[in-house]
């Protein structure tokens, strides 16, 4: 049955988009165009007085939620068919404190809009790649970057949450006030207790100036620069060089190594030396630059508007194996589409594995490496062919997996999501549930259950 939206429009600051609306077609689409989900309204709030407003318009209709921010989620759980979206990707004010190194952000906003208010005084937070994504989704679901590695995560970095609730109450997240939901939120603030509008974060003072950049080499060399990489991070207890890894065609296939050295300028270069001296690089673009600068050059290696498959696991310690690495390479060299990669972008290790597994819902601590699986293409007839070589890539690597997986990179795929996603902290994390929404009300097909 058609809602009746009437007194919602009336009460509503942002946008409340039909599938009756002109503009619905476009409102719906996400990162991933695979998916296909057609809700019966897209909220788009314009404040948190919005997102109270959709809530309880939702409730009261007895309609399914969903929440987006930036439209990222890899398996589409931020659309809901035949309900409601609570879309925060509108809420973007930015508020920085110096005095206490703080910044305050709006769900929606980016990590470089934020960056721009925080670095000219040598401050930031360890945001995302992505100019695209929402820092609200990028942080409650984990948040790894290129200063994650010295600082830890983005969740490790949330001192407060604006939440609301699925009565439509406005709760202050603290760790004095909800300390309980805050603990759930830095790592699992995704899978159904609340909407957060809102986040505070701690800053870490970064350098004004680093090494950094990116450096490829032809695929031909794919597996030696694989071995390096893993041998690099060997027993390895420096923090501060985090450098990731990608296997694409951007336009040739190649293999690269991209990051920064979180450090003084003279050992950034001396750290960095031996990978520019390995192999027969194809293009070196390492050097001196601003952190915003390394930002500005990354995230936009997947285009917006592609039909993907992303699926992958964190590699069991010490490292992946020679077998490991034959898969990659070999499964690169035979994938359908060209805009297909294999990324290693999830460096950890350092202040990510300083903090117990158990002091936030976020559990993926120890292993240092994981492996991303991406099929894109462009065409439904492709579907099948780039579903498969993805499929068949993942589960020949599955044997060296820990079968741990980032939430951030959520598959529906899995069988035991729960597991995979939160491992021992899930009984902690049903319990928080039960307190803040008992009757189920954010329910998506991989949110908490209830005990």
């Amino acid at each position: 049955m058609r809602p009746d939206l009437t007194a919602l429009r009336d009460s509503f600051r942002g946008d409340v988009i039909s599938a009756y609306d002109p503009g619905f077609e476009a409102a719906r689409v996400l990162f991933n165009t695979r998916i296909r989900t057609r809700p019966a309204v897209l909220c788009r709030c314009a404040d948190t007085a919005d997102v109270v407003t959709a809530v309880r318009f939702a409730r009261d209709a007895g309609l399914p939620v969903a929440v987006r921010g930036g439209g990222h989620h890899a398996s589409g759980l931020s659309l809901v068919d035949n309900g409601v979206v609570i879309d925060v990707g509108g809420l973007r004010d930015i508020a920085f404190d110096r005095a206490a190194a703080t910044v305050t952000a709006g769900a929606g906003a980016g990590w470089r809009e934020i960056d721009q208010h925080t670095y000219a005084e040598g401050l930031a937070a360890p945001g995302g790649e992505c100019p695209t994504v929402s820092n609200a989704g990028f942080s409650l679901g984990g948040g790894y970057g290129p200063l994650s590695r010295r600082f830890g995560l983005g969740c490790d970095h949330i001192v407060e949450a604006e939440l609301v609730d699925a009565g439509g109450r406005v709760l202050r997240v603290t760790e004095d006030e909800h300390p309980d939901l805050l603990w759930a939120l830095r790592g699992a603030g995704g899978a159904g207790l609340g909407v957060v509008t809102r986040l505070r974060y701690r800053l870490d003072p970064v350098p004004a100036t680093m090494v950094g950049g990116f450096i490829s080499w032809p695929i031909e060399q794919a597996g030696a620069v694989l071995r390096l990489y893993r041998d690099l991070y060997a027993d390895r207890d420096d923090d501060r060089l985090a450098l990731c890894l990608l296997l694409s065609a951007d336009p040739a296939p190649e293999i690269s190594l991209y990051g920064l050295y979180v450090g003084p300028l003279s050992e950034g270069h001396e750290a960095l030396a031996p990978i520019r001296a390995f192999g027969t690089p194809s293009a070196d673009h390492i050097g001196e630059l601003s952190y915003p600068d390394l930002m500005h050059a990354l995230g936009e290696e997947i285009p917006y508007g592609l039909q993907s498959r992303w699926t992958g696991g964190y590699f069991r310690e010490p490292g992946f194996g020679d077998d490991a690495i034959g898969a990659m390479v070999d499964a690169f060299a035979r994938r359908p589409s060209a805009y297909s990669m294999v990324r290693f972008d999830l460096l950890a290790g350092g202040a990510v594995a300083r903090v117990p597994p158990g002091a936030t819902a976020f559990v993926h601590r120890s292993a240092v490496h994981y492996v991303s699986v991406i099929s894109l293409w462009q065409r439904d007839e492709d579907t099948a062919a780039n579903v498969a070589w993805a499929d068949d890539l993942a589960g020949a690597l599955r044997p060296h997996l820990t079968g741990e997986v980032y939430q951030n990179y959520a598959d529906t795929g899995l069988a035991d999501w729960a597991s995979a996603y939160y491992g021992a902290n899930y009984p902690r994390l049903r319990q928080v549930k039960a307190r803040y929404d008992p009757d189920d009300f954010f329910h998506h097909a991989q949110s908490i259950r209830l005990p």
